[in-house]
């Protein structure tokens, strides 16, 4: 028997088999009548409005349209449960990105998939998601950073070859400029950051 069932959010056609269960559902995207175990399920366990090809689809398409919002959020979530400030915003992403325009904001390299990453990392349990704090560079330098800061990386030897003084330096002007900070006062600020936090550290040893 076919029935029409209405969510808040949408009606599906179902066929329902004699022992009331959900045999066969139309798929919203694609149109078509399928077996019941080709459509995933909800959280709630109840089954989508989209066949598994079709809700892979929406989910990739989703997930493009929507990648700004869900990094700054993911930042958000890890910011809120070290307990550190966080008022990133997806224009200031925007920001960043228009700034950074494909380049590494620490090695300068060109056409690269860019990430965001933290001048003083957040591990360092002191400065969280701040406008001064963030900045975009490519995977290799991401993974190659990890947990330094901006300060260790440059005396680190795995640095070699990852920085191009000149792309750092434009990169410290500009966040220097988003936060209302000279140059000087910019670094002064980094610098002091990153004594509080191996103050913080040493406290809580």
């Amino acid at each position: 028997m076919f029935e029409l069932r209405e969510t808040h959010k949408t009606k599906q056609l179902v066929f329902i088999n004699e022992a009331g269960e959900v045999a066969q559902k139309v798929c919203k995207t694609c149109e078509r009548l399928k077996p019941a175990e080709e459509f995933p399920l909800n959280s709630d366990g109840c089954l989508r409005a989209h066949c598994e090809p079709c809700f892979k689809e929406y989910k990739r398409n989703y997930d493009k349209a929507n990648k700004d919002r869900r990094t700054v959020l993911r930042h958000k979530k890890r910011a809120e449960k070290l307990g550190l400030p966080d008022n990133f915003t997806e224009e200031e992403l925007s920001e960043l990105k228009a700034f950074a325009a494909g380049r590494c904001m620490i090695s300068g390299e060109e056409e690269v998939e860019l990430q965001v990453d933290h001048v003083q990392a957040v591990s360092k349990g002191w400065l969280g998601n701040m406008k001064g704090n963030l900045i975009l560079v490519s995977e290799k330098v991401n993974h190659t950073k990890g947990t330094m800061s901006i300060f260790e990386f440059i005396k680190s030897e795995r640095s070699n070859g990852l920085i191009d003084r000149e792309q750092l330096e434009r990169t410290f002007k500009y966040l220097a400029q988003a936060n209302d900070m000279s140059f000087a006062e910019y670094i002064d600020f980094l610098k002091l950051a990153e004594e509080l936090a191996r103050r913080n550290k040493e406290y809580w040893r």
